[in-house]
């Protein structure tokens, strides 16, 4: 595939990952918490919203998500894309991606797990039993995460294990209707935050991630909505069939727009 002039000018796709994309390096690397450093309200709200989503044994979720992307020139791009998540614990996932990085999908049946490449029909199996396998099994093969990859975790932004030098809750705000937790965080080499519904079902509704090593500070963003805690089982939803003519690779690379590029059948 032929590199646009806008995609010779990315300085490299997973550099730029490594810091926003959801990475459980960028967020929950396993770190000292000062919990002094940390306010009250907003240990509670993390705290009731990862316990909330570890009790869900499947859910589902649509997203807009955007990836700042800075040119050779330093311009900064919003690269927005929108999709879906599907979950069915402890070893089912199902992510859809459209947009303009990385239109993929990625299926977990419970044994297997598929990372496939709309753009040229072509994708790559390994084996994976638990989700947490499959997302490392995705970042260790293209160098970023599924999109909400931090929710997904048996421990979805625990403070206990999160990177985390301080906290705050900022304060009440509404999106979308909703009455929302506005939570803000600081790392070493990211600060997040986090928008956390009100009331009995603690949902994330918006995660944030800016980085500290880019110049620029570039974000990633991601805006959760239709959120479904009790969806019908369809085992047809964790199975990946291969469209007409798709086949299967041994290896590939991934492009400056976070694509199947270079590929290995």
């Amino acid at each position: 595939m032929r590199d646009t002039d806008f995609q010779k000018s990315l300085r490299g796709p997973k550099r730029l990952a490594t810091a926003l994309i959801f990475s459980c390096a960028a967020v929950s690397a396993t770190a000292d918490v000062d919990s002094a450093n940390i306010d009250a309200d907003a240990t509670t709200v993390l705290t009731n919203m990862s316990s909330y989503l570890t009790g869900l044994s499947a859910f589902s979720v649509d997203f807009d998500a955007s990836t700042d992307a800075i040119t050779q020139n330093g311009q900064k791009l919003k690269l927005a894309r929108s999709g879906s998540i599907a979950v069915n614990r402890p070893g089912q996932f199902r992510v859809t991606n459209h947009g303009a990085l990385a239109n993929m999908e990625f299926i977990l049946d419970g044994d297997t797990l598929t990372v496939f490449g709309k753009n040229i029909n072509r994708y790559l199996q390994l084996p994976a039993t638990t989700i947490d396998d499959g997302v490392a099994g995705v970042r260790d093969l293209i160098g970023f995460d599924v999109p909400g990859a931090d929710l997904l975790s048996n421990s979805p932004l625990d403070p206990s294990s999160a990177n985390v030098l301080s906290g705050v809750h900022v304060g009440m705000t509404t999106i979308g209707g909703q009455d929302v937790h506005h939570l803000a965080f600081r790392g070493d080499d990211v600060d997040w935050q986090l928008w956390v519904k009100d009331g009995d079902a603690p949902l994330p509704v918006q995660y944030v991630i800016t980085s500290k090593l880019i110049a620029g500070g570039p974000e990633y963003s991601i805006l959760m909505s239709n959120w479904n805690t009790k969806p019908m089982a369809d085992e047809a939803t964790f199975t990946f069939a291969p469209p007409s003519g798709a086949t299967e690779l041994s290896s590939f690379e991934i492009d400056a727009a976070g694509n199947i590029s270079e590929i290995s059948e």
